[in-house]
């Protein structure tokens, strides 16, 4: 079987609409292989149109052929979790030596669990943070109701990288949560004077948490028209579809998502808000 060919062919019977073969048509794929990449694949695409029964048999799969090597561990571990499977792999890793890697995805697995206290608790033993473990940090002393201290967090990091979407996000979202709306709309409007596709993104995240989902969509579609691969303003776009009740436009765009970012949990926030409305 030419694997390749065979993808593509379900990707577009995906972006036709035709979701009812993709199943048997992925567990063809998956039944030539033991590839744990590949099988990851595979679930990536059933995520899509949301087939949990075959996704089961796949990660039963993958769990029985790990190997041994450690970066590939990670891997296995990050693409887990990105298709809501944080225990699996947190049971990945939680025996291995405890680099900062593998911390590092400990704790985003536990802070999907909600167990944001060990997920603290693993943040803190990190030698070297890294901008994403700093974001992290926020986002957790936010769940935690320590909002002072998440916006303190995400204030710093906003002083040292002014112009990285993720971090923008983060400032915004702990604003807030924090019950600080107003401000959190006040930099949005601020950064849309650089009328660049972040700018436009996070206008759109904040419109769209603040219930204004009208011009969240517009301001998302401006930001996919300037970069037709920036994820989070793909996000809001799915989310904002699926809030409107267009789902199957939404899982197009979950679709998008996963063909830009496999795995990225983006998509599998998008699909959700599908799952909920149906």
């Amino acid at each position: 079987m030419d694997i390749d060919a065979a993808f593509n062919a379900i990707r577009s019977d995906m972006a036709a609409g035709h979701t009812s073969e993709v199943g048997p048509k992925v567990m063809a794929i998956a039944d030539e292989t033991t590839d744990s990449f590949t099988l990851i694949k595979c679930m990536s695409l059933l995520k899509v149109v949301n087939d949990g029964t075959t996704m089961t048999l796949l990660l039963k799969k993958i769990m029985e052929n790990l190997g041994d090597d450690t970066q590939g561990r990670i891997e296995i571990a990050g693409a887990l979790r990105g298709l809501d499977y944080p225990m699996q792999a947190y049971d990945i890793l939680k025996d291995m030596e405890q680099t900062d890697s593998i911390i590092r995805m400990s704790a985003l697995c536990l802070t999907d669990l909600e167990e944001y206290e060990m997920a603290l608790d693993l943040t803190n033993k990190i030698s070297n943070p890294t901008v994403g473990d700093r974001i992290m940090l926020a986002e957790i002393q936010s769940a935690l109701g320590e909002h002072a201290m998440a916006i303190n967090t995400a204030t710093e990091l906003l002083a040292g990288f002014p112009k990285e979407y993720e971090v923008m996000r983060c400032y915004v979202s702990t604003l807030i949560l924090g019950g600080r709306d107003k401000d959190a709309m006040k930099y949005a409007r601020m950064v849309l004077k650089d009328k660049t596709a972040d700018a436009n993104a996070i206008a759109a995240y904040v419109m769209r948490v603040l219930g204004n989902v009208k011009a969240a969509g517009g301001y998302a579609t401006r930001a996919v028209q300037m970069d037709n691969k920036h994820i989070g303003a793909m996000e809001t776009l799915g989310i904002c579809l699926a809030q409107k009740g267009e789902y199957n436009k939404a899982r197009i765009v979950a679709g998008a998502i996963n063909e830009a970012s496999p795995g990225n949990k983006a998509a599998l926030n998008v699909i959700s808000y599908c799952d909920d409305g149906n």
